[in-house]
């Protein structure tokens, strides 16, 4: 096994041992059928060039495949870990301490997987070395840093750095318009550093156009729980538009006439307009039933909107003049029976990030 020594505190009492270094795959996939797998696994995101003091790790990054074994050992300051960091704080001072005695005057922690760049910027962050951090940076070393801040929690030591950070990845990558790997690092690195606007934005995508997660693939990247959240909102907004038109059946089935002339043939009419609509959702591919993969909120709010407008038997100039399609509120619609319904979904189709908390 070969060893990298990157000192970030040279008086340090502890030495921190990154083993398996740059393990972590925190790109996530959204698999289509029309993308193969290996196609999907392709995607990297790799960091960009290392720089100045950082050229220490470049043995971890080499141009050919290399099978060497190698281990990072970082020497640092246990009192800054202590005060940046919580879960630095449990390893060194809790009941469950991790760093371990040995025969050497340094204590030692170990930590496995992470990417040794996001890592060491991590900790110069931690150590107060701000001129040292990198002030350029792209979407998938920003991900690998904000990995490493939420499992140490220490976001304060490293916050500093964000706003250039993030003004430096390009806008493809920062805010992406559609469902892909980088949005979804996105939104996760927008939840870590409590970026309200971006998180939001990203957020309110998944939840409009999000079709489910059985086509994800997270890897390593943290962000299902935040994935899950928005989805069980997705679902249930769909849940709720389709429950309006199961209302509205028995509505039409019980009532007398409608409600603008107290016409039995209009509500017979729109009866059964609104069953021959639902028996075509319910042949929809992918099956439009809980929960509701492969269909978006968009979609279901769509579909239900163009649902077929009928013929009214009682309109006082024409006796079977047609619903045009501008007349969205008329209450011999399907559409103007639930608009006050289908208003309150959309009132409700938006995302808040002080509801994800960290």
């Amino acid at each position: 096994m070969r060893s990298i020594s990157y000192d970030i505190d040279p008086g340090g009492d502890i030495e921190l041992v990154l083993k398996k270094p740059n393990e972590q795959n925190i790109v996530p996939v959204e698999y289509h059928f029309w993308l193969r797998v290996a196609a999907c696994e392709r995607i990297r995101f790799p960091n960009p060039p290392l720089t100045g003091k950082y050229k220490a790790l470049k043995g971890l990054y080499p141009d050919d495949k290399n099978d060497t074994e190698i281990e990072v050992r970082m020497r640092v300051s246990s009192r800054h870990l202590i005060l940046a960091s919580r879960t630095f704080e449990a390893m060194l001072e809790g009941p469950w301490s991790e760093a371990s005695p040995s025969s050497r005057p340094l204590r030692q922690i170990s930590a496995e997987g992470w990417d040794a760049f996001a890592l060491a910027i991590v900790l110069e962050s931690i150590h107060g070395r701000h001129f040292k951090v990198p002030q350029k940076t792209n979407i998938g070393l920003l991900t690998r840093i904000a990995t490493i801040v939420d499992y140490y929690q220490c976001r304060e030591a490293v916050a500093l750095h964000y706003d250039k950070w993030i003004d430096s990845v390009s806008e493809s990558e920062k805010l992406p318009s559609m469902i892909c790997s980088a949005s979804m690092m996105s939104l996760y690195v927008s939840w870590v550093f409590r970026d309200t606007d971006r998180f939001e934005v990203l957020a309110q995508n998944f939840l409009n156009y999000g079709t489910g997660l059985s086509i994800i693939e997270t890897h390593d990247l943290p962000v299902n729980g935040i994935l899950s959240k928005i989805d069980v909102q997705r679902r249930s907004l769909i849940s709720r538009v389709l429950e309006s038109l199961d209302s509205l059946q028995e509505t039409l089935v019980k009532e007398g006439g409608c409600e603008e002339e107290q016409d039995s043939s209009c509500t017979a009419i729109m009866l059964g307009v609104l069953m021959r609509e639902r028996h075509k959702l319910s042949r929809s591919l992918p099956p439009l039933v809980a929960p509701f993969e492969g269909h978006t909120l968009t979609q279901v709010l769509l579909r239900v909107k163009n649902l077929k407008k009928p013929t009214l038997p009682h309109s006082k100039k024409n006796p079977y003049e047609k619903i045009h399609h501008h007349d969205m509120h008329h209450p011999c619609t399907i559409q103007g029976r639930l608009a006050p319904v289908w208003d309150d979904i959309e009132n409700n189709m938006f995302i808040l990030l002080v509801n994800f908390p960290s």
